[in-house]
């Protein structure tokens, strides 16, 4: 592990530490980057005609598929993409909106930081896109997602993540979901409506660590604000 955020030889290791976050009952923030690239698209794409062949036709264009048990859509992780997951235990009445807002703020935080105003919304043509997306100037930089589960007593576990494009070629990423998606029967993706951090910073950006020690910091702070006042 380095400093502030945990390095994963791929995106299945990173997803099961998700997973294994999800099953805790402890408070917490975390952040992971897969060295290697790859799809993750929701377990129902199970259900689709064709799957198994779109699978394997995506990992010989060199980015493997793997599912989570959340909905959403396609995402690609891989290098330049880093994961923020939140991991904490909320009464039921808490809700999808504070959710998203708690996992937005501190993306938010970072991005003024930076002398980026990110707006929250929809992006059109965008993989995995949802009205709790994170743009610059209309383009996607980050994308979030929330799993919750029914424990005992009126509480709910909670794991907001948010992947956020960081640096890199974005047209990879975005042409292989697209690819994907075009032998699934699925919607169109342009590489053009997505951007990194780096892109939307003119190329000036701190190194991984700072950028994850900020986020770290702000969502602890957002945390914090809704459960410890």
């Amino acid at each position: 592990m380095t400093e502030n955020w945990t390095p994963v030889t791929n995106v299945e290791e990173g997803l099961a530490l998700e997973a294994g976050l999800f099953s805790e009952t402890g408070q917490g923030v975390h952040l992971w980057q897969s060295a290697k690239p790859a799809l993750v698209c929701p377990r129902t794409y199970r259900k689709r005609d064709g799957f198994k062949a779109a699978v394997e036709n995506s990992a010989e264009r060199g980015w493997p598929v793997f599912m989570r048990p959340s909905g959403g859509g396609t995402v690609p992780l891989g290098p330049g993409v880093l994961n923020m997951v939140l991991a904490l235990t909320v009464p039921q009445s808490f809700g999808i909106l504070n959710g998203y807002q708690m996992l937005c703020e501190p993306i938010i935080q970072l991005g003024d930081e930076l002398g980026l105003h990110l707006e929250p919304g929809a992006t059109p043509d965008s993989y995995c896109d949802g009205d709790w997306n994170l743009s610059f100037e209309g383009r996607k930089i980050v994308g979030t997602a929330q799993r919750l589960r029914p424990l005992r007593q009126g509480r709910v576990r909670l794991l907001g993540h948010a992947l956020i494009l960081v640096d890199g070629d974005v047209e990879p990423g975005a042409m292989a979901v697209d690819a994907f998606h075009k032998e699934l029967g699925l919607d169109p993706i342009r590489a053009d409506v997505h951007m990194t951090l780096r892109d939307a910073a003119n190329g000036s950006l701190p190194d991984l660590s700072e950028i994850a020690g900020v986020l770290k910091r702000e969502a602890l702070m957002s945390i914090q604000k809704r459960f410890e006042s």
